[in-house]
């Protein structure tokens, strides 16, 4: 089935430039330079079918708007400056103040039949940026393609309302229950191997896991320092200490060079109580690292209380002295992290790509 596409942007003027920002996200924004990208996403607001989308474009290219539309659309053009223009299914609409206007429904201004009469509002309402003209540098439906995907890979179009192709994830429940043990790597395993690979010269001396075992010390890899004690809640084989990381006497204060605590602060009562017993327990200097999956399913062991955001990490190390956030993933290993699938389903620029609202893991690097 040919793929179909819809709009998807907000669109606003910045110090003289136009950008399609991304709503209550902290992604930066794009820029829009050329006229085209505005034509090309104004034309999916109504048509959704790539060949009709291109027969309209070419239809654009060879005419001008009439002198009536022109004056029609100069009552909205002063607003443009604060204003945030939104694209949606069959919507092109103008908040005047901005997201406050999305909020509280108030001075939104509708122009989705005007924009459909003509596929040209966009250009008009920005007719006072200066946009790369290129409309007659589309030769042909390759040219058009081609645009198309880059305005799709940037995330200004989608694939139209109604045609998602859910396939094998159209089901209720996970492809593996088991974080995705079954067929491969665990996403959050791939994105705590990339942590340890930036932090590991930064491990040294007297170090303290919390809530590991032997095995896990071997997948770190790690180098051992002068002492390497596990300490669990539980009894078990290579466990060192057994204790409650909130009880803060059972370590000697300022004793400690570094702190692993992977996989383990969702598991607390009050993971901000165990952050500042560790710096309690570390020499001046000493480093704390830690990770918590932020998108993984409910694991209680034994019990799951939090996914801990960035900010939310931020927050709670805010005692340390220096403190550095390393934050991994994206809206496909969002989906991969719950669903179970595993590392090997998906290619490196799948895993590696970085969307600042989509974490998987957050992982930080503290100094006393």
């Amino acid at each position: 089935m040919p793929k179909k596409y819809v709009a998807n942007a907000f669109l606003k003027i910045e110090d003289g430039h136009l950008y399609g920002i991304f709503a209550w996200s902290q992604r930066q924004a794009e820029l829009i330079a050329a006229k085209s990208w505005l034509t090309i996403l104004e034309i999916f607001v109504h048509e959704h079918s790539l060949e009709a989308a291109y027969k309209i474009f070419q239809e654009v290219q060879a005419s001008s708007i009439a002198e009536k539309f022109i004056h029609e659309l100069k009552q909205y053009q002063p607003l443009t400056p604060e204003s945030i223009v939104f694209l949606g299914d069959s919507q092109v609409t103008i908040f005047a103040k901005g997201f406050r206007s999305f909020i509280e429904n108030e001075m939104k201004f509708e122009v989705g039949l005007l924009s459909q009469d003509t596929y040209q509002v966009l250009s008009q309402l920005f007719a006072e940026v200066n946009l790369d003209n290129d409309l007659a540098s589309i030769k042909n439906i390759e040219d058009f393609l081609q645009i198309v995907e880059k305005l799709e890979n940037i995330g200004f179009l989608s694939p139209a309302t109604g045609s998602i192709n859910w396939g094998d994830l159209s089901k209720t429940v996970p492809i593996c229950q088991a974080f995705g043990l079954t067929r491969g790597t665990p996403i959050d395993r791939y994105y705590l191997s990339k942590f340890i690979a930036e932090i590991k010269p930064e491990i040294f001396g007297n170090i303290l896991e919390v809530g590991g075992t032997p095995k896990d010390k071997d997948f770190y890899q790690v180098n051992p320092g002068s002492s390497y004690r596990i300490l669990n809640i539980e009894s078990g084989p290579g466990v060192d200490l057994v204790g409650d990381v909130h009880d803060v006497s059972l370590i000697e204060p300022n004793s400690l060079d570094s702190v692993i605590i992977f996989n383990v602060l969702e598991h607390c009562y009050a993971p901000w109580i165990a952050v500042e017993n560790i710096h309690t327990w570390l020499k001046p200097g000493g480093k704390c690292f830690a990770m918590v999956p932020s998108a993984i399913r409910v694991h209680a062991t034994p019990v799951d209380y939090w996914r801990p955001l960035p900010d939310a990490f931020a927050w709670i190390f805010r005692n340390y002295s220096q403190q550095k956030l390393y934050v991994y993933g994206n809206p496909i290993t969002v989906i991969a992290s719950y669903h179970g699938i595993a590392v090997e389903e998906l290619t490196p620029e799948q895993l590696d790509a970085f969307h600042p609202d989509y974490p998987v893991a957050t992982c930080i690097m503290a100094e006393k």
